[in-house]
């Protein structure tokens, strides 16, 4: 460990010295979210030709540049991806690339938050259906192999000395398709992380420390259907999350059909439970018009816990842009089984509904609105006590309205608003209103003003923030200042809570293959302070 980080030294100091010099802007491309589950996110884009499995895609929020998700499988003209962090983003929502040639320019931590967490990987869970997007399949598929390994440090440092952590976490991310030419495809996703010190932990639970997200072989027909076998998400069913076991899938030009049969991954350590038996079916449809597209699917899932029913439900998903500037996507869910009075019972209650619409008017404005008024899923078997699966029923439950507007090249404004309703609480609001200048004169860099106000039950609070971020050194160094002031007035607390947060990000592309990032943040309040450090070491294959 104490080899690693002379190393992680040795590369910011040979980093920052290259940081002094040249000037450029950052070319790159950009895409729209046109499906998300709760770590799935399907982005359209004109094409994909350009972006590689294993590349990061960027939100740009208020001039700042958050890493979102990692590139799992692509089309040509749609990229699948997994989420890096918990942020609430909608259908619709523009993603980028950091360079159409280059695309690591900043490291994959979760920033522009009022404080920021690092959050650990955690297994997709249900949420909403999917996308089939349409292949290129003029040409015959050939034999590559793609990937990366990555290997990153978490480093929190406080006043108070239990606050001092250090993790490591480390992956694999590999794709092989039509291996040696045949119809044999594998892919994986895997992780291992430790905190410093605390070697005993994992030895004593290895599966927390140790995660297989994805681990599947596949064999693809000449006539549309493939077959998959071992642990997978698939991108067709994604709301009912992995699935370990067999899938198979049939397509004829826009209709789609799919059953699987196998196991939900352990609830408690995500390892290989068969007592969590599932097995479901399901079909789409997808047609291409002039103006965009209309995706349908439907779903039939039971899943069961040692035998008994766990759960029992019906998903559709629906999106549509065939009318020109207007994108629609809508979900619902209908549980098909309840418990009452312990007797299982058949019924037909709609537990979730989505829905949200873009307009863009013109290339300079757009507006945005969405209904949630999901639910938390009841499993009656896995949890016996229905207050716990209920505590938190509506706590995603809301409305959520945003625009932007360009009015000069080189200027955005906009603002999102958000309110959250519950039953027996008070209602929970926010605003963001930001301004940001692109290519500023003189500085080259992009520089963004905000003011977020929040109310919620239990506080108030605002935050205003400037940002500066820009492309030092075009394809090799990239970088990013911002400076926070947080100020949280909390119910039943005398003094406010004051906070300034600084926070400076830095990236490098030594090789094609290889690149190495790091991002630091400060908090100071009163008399304490507390940092963080994020940084990681990417080797494509």
């Amino acid at each position: 460990m104490q080899g690693l980080k002379i190393i992680l030294c040795f590369l910011l100091l040979l980093g920052s010295s290259r940081a002094l010099f040249g000037q450029s802007e950052i070319d790159y491309m950009e895409g729209e979210i046109s499906y998300k589950s709760s770590q799935t996110i399907y982005v359209k884009f004109s094409s994909t030709q350009d972006i590689a499995i294993g590349d990061t895609l960027f939100l740009e929020d208020n001039g700042a540049l958050i890493p979102l998700l990692v590139v799992k499988n692509k089309s040509s003209i749609s990229c699948i991806g997994t989420a890096m962090t918990d942020r609430a983003v909608e259908i619709g929502t523009k993603l980028r690339t950091a360079s159409k040639k280059i695309e690591e320019e900043i490291p994959e931590a979760p920033v522009n938050t009022p404080v920021v967490v690092i959050p650990e990987e955690q297994p997709i869970s249900e949420e909403e259906g999917s996308e089939i997007e349409n292949q290129d399949n003029t040409k015959k598929p050939t034999a590559s192999l793609n990937g990366r390994i990555t290997a990153a440090a978490y480093f929190n440092f406080s006043d108070n000395p239990l606050g001092n952590k250090q993790r490591m976490r480390y992956t694999l991310n590999l794709n092989a398709n039509r291996i040696n030419n045949s119809r044999f495809s594998l892919e994986t996703y895997m992780s291992f992380r430790n905190t410093i010190n605390e070697w005993a932990e994992v030895k004593q639970d290895f599966h927390r420390a140790f995660k297989v997200y994805n681990l599947a072989l596949q064999y693809e027909t000449d006539n549309g259907i493939r077959v998959w076998a071992g642990r997978k998400i698939n991108y067709s069913i994604s709301n009912i999350g992995a699935i370990d076991g067999v899938q198979a899938e049939k397509k004829w030009n826009t209709i789609l059909v799919g059953a699987f049969v196998g196991s939900r991954p352990d609830i408690s350590d995500y390892t290989y439970n068969p007592n969590l038996n599932q097995y479901g079916v399901y079909v789409g449809n997808q047609v291409q018009g002039k103006n965009g597209y209309t995706n349908s699917s439907l779903a039939v899932v039971e899943q069961k816990n040692n035998g008994m029913t766990d759960r029992r439900f019906i998903y559709f998903q629906h999106q549509n842009s065939l009318v020109k500037r207007i994108s629609i996507f809508t979900s619902f869910e209908f549980d098909l089984y309840t418990l009452r009075n312990g007797q299982p019972k058949n019924t037909f209650d709609m537990t979730s509904l989505y829905v949200s619409m873009r307009y863009r008017p013109s290339r300079k404005l757009s507006f945005f609105g969405s209904y949630d008024s999901r639910n938390n899923v009841i499993y009656y078997e896995t949890y016996k006590n229905t207050i716990d699966q209920l505590l938190d029923d509506e706590t995603r439950q809301g409305y959520r309205l945003s625009f932007n507007y360009q009015p000069w090249k080189r200027v955005n404004i906009g603002s999102n608003a958000g309110y959250r309703f519950q039953k027996d609480n008070p209602s929970s609001k926010n605003l963001n209103n930001y301004i940001r200048f692109s290519n500023v004169p003189g500085i080259k860099a992009s520089v963004t003003a905000s003011v977020v106000l929040i109310e919620s039950a239990y506080l108030k609070g605002t935050v205003m923030g400037i940002r500066m971020s820009r492309d030092i050194i075009k394809g090799k160094v990239f970088g990013q200042l911002e400076a926070r002031k947080v100020r949280y007035r909390y119910n039943n607390i005398e003094f406010p809570l004051n906070q300034t947060i600084v926070g400076l990000n830095l990236s490098w592309r030594f090789t094609r293959k290889l690149s190495f990032a790091i991002n630091f943040e400060g908090e100071f309040q009163n008399k304490s302070t507390s940092s963080r450090v994020y940084t990681n070491i990417i080797k494509r294959l």
